[in-house]
């Protein structure tokens, strides 16, 4: 009530305030303001996986904003705000909502929920309408991946596109490391065996840029880039070009939408095309197809985001544009000795005590 955070606890963790310290703590109103950002595109409906990581993205990384009340619902208890980077108050045209607005992130077509039964070309679909757990005598999931197609020291990619990464096949188990998550239909997974040959890239980015001489670049839609986000470089496919002198960007290692000025970008060098582009978008296996509400995605991002998995993959959606691909995959959490907790029956079981709250 004080945060507006959404989490899952044990009964045990609750414990009952003692009386004569709840005349105190009632004194105090909650602090959590629930709020949303005003004058947006009409008719978005459901909230585009792109639109939804881009402003949590731009808010988790900003340690403080400032705020401007346009109306309050009281019968919703919500606050219709615009929304500042301190720096950037009161200029509405640089504050959040114009940002969001004008990015190119509500003209991409909203989830695709895939099934496991073949809908079109280059679709395959699991074995059995079961897929059944694969253990180990000790009884933990066998962790392995399929090999990576690229060997060491090989000839620089002079061709505009990385090479593909190699998908798993249905029935396949690997490595994955969750990097983003929206909710269980639309988060960002990446092979948990590459992801030492990233940092090393990243290293090398950085190394170069900040060593190199700017370039002009003549910036092009849908085009390969390098980027400055922060205090390293990424890279990242120009998604749409804003009237403020902003980019909006989507880093294809990390399978996240940024927002970076014209000068923070340079030409990407084929040296820092050799490494397939790691970030692989997913959706949950085993929980039904719907539109998630705040509190079940909530629930989903607390679980799985920035934590390592076995996925164990269902059904792939192989597409030309490596940002296209999507596979259908359980997530098998294996941390904990000789006990694999299955992410899909949690989100199940969430739900179902949702409704029962509801």
């Amino acid at each position: 009530m004080d945060s507006g955070a959404v989490a899952t606890v044990k009964v045990s963790e609750l414990k009952e305030i003692p009386p004569q310290f709840l005349r105190e703590v009632i004194a105090i109103p909650p602090q959590a303001l629930k709020c949303c950002l005003a004058d947006l595109p009409p008719n978005t409906g459901m909230w585009t996986p792109d639109a939804v990581l881009w402003l949590r993205d731009a808010v988790i990384n900003c340690p403080e904003f400032s705020m401007k009340v346009i109306k309050q619902d009281a019968s919703k208890g919500i606050a219709h705000i615009y929304l500042f980077a301190p720096e950037n108050f009161p200029d509405m045209d640089r504050s959040i909502n114009r940002q969001i607005k004008n990015a190119d992130l509500w003209k991409h077509q909203k989830d695709v929920f895939l099934s496991v039964t073949p809908s079109g070309t280059g679709f395959t679909k699991a074995v059995g309408d079961a897929v059944p757990a694969l253990q180990l005598p000790s009884g933990k999931l066998e962790k392995n991946f399929p090999d990576s197609g690229r060997e060491p020291g090989s000839a620089v990619s002079t061709t505009e596109m990385p090479p593909p990464l190699p998908l798993p096949k249905p029935g396949d188990l690997m490595d994955i490391y969750v990097s983003v998550a929206c909710h269980p239909g639309h988060f960002v997974v990446q092979p948990w065996n590459e992801l030492n040959n990233l940092y090393a890239l990243m290293e090398e980015m950085i190394l170069y840029y900040s060593r190199a001489e700017e370039k002009p670049v003549t910036i092009e839609k849908n085009k390969l880039y390098a980027a400055k986000i922060g205090d390293e470089w990424y890279r990242v496919i120009i998604k749409g070009i804003l009237r403020n002198g902003f980019l909006s960007v989507y880093e294809l290692d990390y399978g996240k939408h940024e927002f970076v000025s014209v000068g923070k970008v340079q030409p990407l060098l084929d040296m820092f095309r050799r490494l397939p582009f790691q970030a692989i978008t997913a959706q949950l296996a085993g929980v039904k197809n719907q539109q998630w509400s705040e509190e079940a995605s909530i629930v989903f991002r607390n679980l799985v985001e920035k934590k390592p998995f076995v996925a164990q993959i269902q059904a792939v959606n192989d597409s030309t544009n490596s940002w296209d691909r999507k596979i259908v995959t359980f997530l098998v959490d294996t941390s904990l000795p000789h006990i694999d907790t299955w992410i899909h029956d949690f989100v199940s079981q969430s739900l179902v005590e949702f409704s029962k709250c509801d």
